[in-house]
């Protein structure tokens, strides 16, 4: 369209520097506040900010619009400092309309900045919001900098050369106002210009008003005069030389998952049934199956668990994943492959219970189904990503661990990793080394950045196959596995309790026999966990020491930071893998704390149950149960009160 998409310093104006800012867009579920969030997030990365985004939206597809139970938000974290979350209380908030501004306002900072589209604030608009009267005509937002602009009427005005309906036209609106904050944060259109016409290819006249809506937005902020309508400029972060993209945990994860089957030269199987919210890796996988993947959408959970297993038994890496709700269903399931020891991946993103409770909010509630959800004893490894980037990382470590032990892995993630973008450094794969299947396991490194090791499952040797057992009796639980059509290695793989060759056998003398034989892969795991590399963060004579799992490391970390800055120092560890726990490690970490942390978001303190359980350790939980994540403030809150020690063991839950 011939229009200069770049953002020089208009004349006139001085852009204010500022190391980091919280950004909130809010609106009705179908306003496209998860598109203009996410574009606003594309044109942050381009830019060269470091960045972590929240977004935030009701489970129907079409909320009732106006009404509070129908906003939908995305919350953006950027700046030129290492950021780890997606922010605490928000710098601006833009509503699109009443509701949006009734239930964000709280949570906007004292001071912030609000963008308000006072078009949508008619009478009708505000009693479905629950509003009396307007809050443009009490004291209700004296604590901010207000900006009432009729974003709707100006939205008209831009695309009305445009053959569109009324309707069509007043969708515009959230480019306009992408345009707005794009001009206010110094950021470029050009990535977004082209993703529209990208996007409505097949429409161009719709491409082309949200475009010219775009370039409206932009240029009124360019030459309006309003007393409280800033330019700023966010410097690019400091990052060492290579490769970054911005992406979801989910695509970190598809992306581990590729990383895998392709350096190892082997079939994959993905399994699921559509659930919120991990089915974006069924999307995610589907589109990437030229990559050794094969997916597959079960009719439901059981039988793509089911699926998932068969795939392991012919020999296959497999992976399944759920929601809680689903991972309920596949307990037997669980249950089996631990029976018949067949490696099995299955990633969890957890979601707020209980049943089909919060779809699309964030919680950490499933790890006591991970561990204890069985009938019966059957083991299985539970880990938890910490972040997106970890998510990669966290993926091949899991199929490491499923082939190398034959038995079934359980990967606990959360919305909040899973539809969280970021930018992260891009793995360098020539740091892939396929290691040999018998190689001892002493010698399998943690997948990181300088190295990445994959392993399979190890196959029975010629002299093993002349007197094949499959369950063979070992001294670390874990026997060679024939693909099926081995010669000399068929065996009877059955959920009974079995013999050594699988043949059926419910003597007492045997099932205590192959218990201890299934239960001798956790000790040796758990020994294997206590000569990792310790994750312990902060100063070792600290007194106060934090534990957390999964989402919250990021929050935990910038709490601790805040807390260093006010001179109250503390410990903080993290543990990747949940059960079977590094007992060594913890137990080193619990020593000299005076007073224990443990952060976790869910209402009954799963993870501080388990740790009392194993460790005897009294310990002050901090909780969140709300369907969003924890943010630092609230961390650095229970901190502070703990360190004024006022009652060690009644602080109020969060």
């Amino acid at each position: 369209m011939g229009v200069d998409t770049t953002t020089p310093t208009p004349v006139g104006t001085e852009r204010e520097q500022i190391e980091s800012v919280v950004i909130r867009f809010a609106g009705d579920s179908g306003d496209g506040m998860q598109v203009t969030g996410s574009q606003f997030t594309q044109a942050t990365a381009l830019f060269g900010n470091d960045l972590a985004t929240f977004p935030d939206f009701p489970a129907e597809i079409r909320a009732p619009a106006g009404t509070t139970y129908g906003v939908s938000a995305f919350q953006i974290h950027f700046g030129a400092l290492d950021i780890q979350t997606s922010g605490d209380a928000p710098d601006v908030l833009v509503a699109m309309n009443p509701a949006a501004l009734k239930v964000n306002i709280d949570d906007l900072k004292v001071g912030g900045t609000v963008v308000i589209d006072i078009g949508a604030f008619q009478a009708r608009n505000l009693a479905k919001a629950g509003y009396d009267k307007s809050p443009l005509e009490d004291n209700s937002l004296a604590p901010f900098q207000v900006v009432e602009l009729d974003i709707s009427k100006r939205t008209l005005e831009s695309v009305e050369a445009f053959d569109l309906t009324a309707k069509e036209a007043l969708r515009c609106k959230n480019f306009w106002t992408l345009g707005l904050m794009l001009w206010m944060y110094g950021r470029d259109r050009t990535a977004t210009i082209e993703w529209l016409k990208q996007k409505f290819s097949k429409r161009p006249e719709i491409a082309n008003a949200n475009v010219a809506a775009l370039n409206a937005g932009h240029a009124f902020g360019e030459t309006a005069e309003l007393s409280h309508l800033a330019a700023y400029t966010v410097p690019k972060a400091h990052a060492a030389p290579g490769l970054y993209r911005t992406v979801t945990g989910t695509e970190a994860l598809a992306w581990g998952l590729l990383a895998g089957a392709n350096a190892a030269k082997i079939d994959m199987l993905f399994a699921s049934y559509p659930i919120t919210p991990a089915s974006p890796l069924l999307h995610t996988l589907a589109r990437l199956r030229a990559y050794g993947v094969t997916t597959f959408q079960a009719e439901d959970e059981i039988a793509a668990i089911c699926a998932a297993i068969g795939a392991s038994f012919a020999g296959e890496k497999a992976l399944v994943t759920t929601s809680g709700p689903g991972l309920q269903l596949m307990t037997e399931q669980l249950n089996l492959a631990s029976m018949v020891e067949v490696p099995l991946v299955l990633v969890d993103v957890q979601r707020g219970g209980p049943s089909t409770g919060l779809p699309t909010k964030t919680e950490q509630s499933d790890l006591n189904l991970a561990i204890y959800g069985v009938s019966g004893e059957s083991p299985r490894i539970v880990l938890a990503p910490t972040s997106v980037e970890d998510s990669f990382y966290q993926t091949i470590r899991a199929f490491n661990l499923a082939e190398r032990y034959q038995l079934p892995v359980i990967m606990l993630t959360d919305q909040s990793i899973g539809l969280r973008k970021a930018t992260v450094s891009m793995p360098d794969l020539s740091h892939i080394i396929q290691l040999d299947s018998h190689v001892a396991r002493t010698k399998v490194k943690i997948p990181q950045p300088e190295f990445i090791n994959l392993i399979d499952r190890a196959e029975p040797t010629v002299k093993e196959l002349e007197d094949y057992r499959r369950f063979r009796i070992t001294a670390d639980g874990v026997s060679p596995i024939a693909r099926p059509g081995t010669p000399g290695g068929q065996y009877l793989a059955t959920g009974l309790e079995h013999t050594e060759s699988g043949n059926p056998d419910y003597t007492p003398e045997n099932h205590l026999q192959m218990s201890r034989k299934r239960f001798r892969k956790m000790e040796v795991i758990a020994r294997s966990f206590d000569t990792n590399p310790i994750e312990i963060w902060g100063r070792a004579d600290a007194k106060i020491g934090i534990l957390g799992w999964g989402s919250t490391y990021g929050a935990i970390r910038e709490a601790r930071y805040l807390a260093e800055e006010r001179g109250i120092h503390v410990r903080h560890m993290h543990p990747h893998t949940l059960s079977p726990m590094p007992h060594r490690q913890i137990s080193n970490f619990l020593v000299r704390l005076e007073h224990l942390i443990i952060v976790e978001e869910n209402y009954t303190g799963q993870f501080a149950h388990h740790i009392k359980a194993h460790f005897g350790a009294k310990a002050i939980e901090l909780h969140k149960c709300e369907g969003i994540p924890i943010t630092p403030e609230e961390i650095l809150r229970g901190i502070e009160k703990v360190a004024g020690i006022i009652d060690e063991y009644s602080i109020a839950k969060l």
